[in-house]
């Protein structure tokens, strides 16, 4: 293997041969980045994909996708394949690597700013990765997108969770069997939308429900082979609730998923649609899967579940999100309590606690 060296500007490279007996620098900003570009370079070699001054934007997106982004959960290669197809490809995908500048990073950004925040930043994102690979591997000298940011919207926050009348109005309103049970997985347990969707009649027991896979959808009618979980942290035993009991024991038992379609095959992401489409038109309110779960963090700290216990039943990888949550529903419950502490100052409670 080549000597590796250390440049003026805190670069690590290494030469490196190629199959047309070529060498090639490659570079990294620390010792584990650079021997990460040292294996795409090779892998790109192998399998006879030409990287040079002249490639294009859109033969390394290509390249990045198979030598960066191999093993990631279907659903996080759709996002990036769709980010890049959709909202970059039209702008930078004919044009050279060396030749991209900001300004054309943020041409790209400025036709998605009407999008949500949400998607701006997973656009952002993936021309952040395909450029930093790309100066990795000295194709670029820098990375173009580096100190770019998206358009944040003005608009009044969402809710982000149920009142107790919402959810007594979204159970009592939903009648379609699974789409009670989906929404009861949610409120009651707090499981994440894929987590409801990959349960099996046989994670259910008496001590309670085993989170054990995640399915996403690799497209409109085929979820994803692959049930691997978020996190270690996402398995977990959230107990059973005597409300959540009523809907599972109410459930129709269709097939080995506790989500099915009609024939009792495991629900695709069209007939989760049309599911959802039943929920969402029950209620006068803006609800989304997420929400349930949200709410569900809500009932743990009403409740005074402890926040390391919380962390657990909402499978959270770390302390701190949990926390985070906790933080904001009090802050929210902190601006409802004018009338309390009213009523604390202006009563006889004020006066015995300063002259008792």
């Amino acid at each position: 293997m080549a000597k590796l060296t250390k440049r003026a500007d805190g670069r690590y490279q290494r030469s490196i041969t190629l199959a047309n007996g070529k060498r090639k620098v490659v570079y990294g900003h620390s010792i584990a980045e650079l021997n990460a570009a040292v294996d795409a370079a090779r892998a790109a070699d192998k399998q006879g994909i030409s990287v040079s001054n002249q490639t294009l934007v859109g033969e390394w997106a290509k390249k990045w996708l198979k030598s960066y982004k191999t093993g990631l959960r279907a659903g996080t290669l759709v996002m990036y394949r769709n980010a890049y197809n959709v909202h970059i490809m039209q702008y930078l995908g004919g044009l050279k690597l060396r030749d991209i500048k900001p300004v054309n990073v943020r041409e790209v950004m400025q036709g998605c700013a009407d999008l949500s925040e949400s998607m701006q930043h997973k656009i952002l994102l993936t021309m952040q990765q395909i450029f930093k690979t790309a100066a990795q591997n000295g194709l670029i000298i820098k990375n173009p997108a580096e100190g770019i940011s998206i358009t944040p919207h003005k608009r009044p926050e969402k809710i982000k969770w149920l009142s107790a009348e919402q959810q007594l109005q979204l159970m009592n309103n939903v009648s379609d069997p699974r789409a009670r049970l989906f929404c009861a997985l949610g409120l009651y347990a707090g499981l994440r939308r894929e987590e409801i969707l990959g349960l099996q009649w046989g994670d259910i027991s008496n001590d309670g429900i085993t989170v054990n896979r995640a399915s996403a959808f690799v497209s409109s009618n085929r979820p994803d082979s692959v049930q691997d979980l978020k996190t270690k942290a996402a398995h977990r035993t959230v107990p059973i609730t005597d409300k959540l009991r009523t809907e599972l024991d109410a459930a129709p038992r269709t097939g080995l998923y506790l989500m099915t379609n009609v024939t009792g095959l495991q629900m695709t992401q069209s007939g989760f649609k049309r599911m959802w489409d039943k929920v969402a038109k029950a209620v006068d309110f803006r609800v989304t899967p997420h929400m349930l779960r949200h709410t569900f963090a809500t009932s743990l700290y009403h409740a005074g579940v402890d926040v390391r216990t919380a962390q657990y039943l909402l499978g959270h990888s770390s302390i701190q999100m949990t926390a985070d949550v906790y933080t904001h529903i009090g802050k929210a419950d902190a601006s409802d309590i004018a009338p309390t502490l009213n009523a604390y100052f202006s009563g006889n409670a004020l006066a015995t606690d300063v002259h008792g």
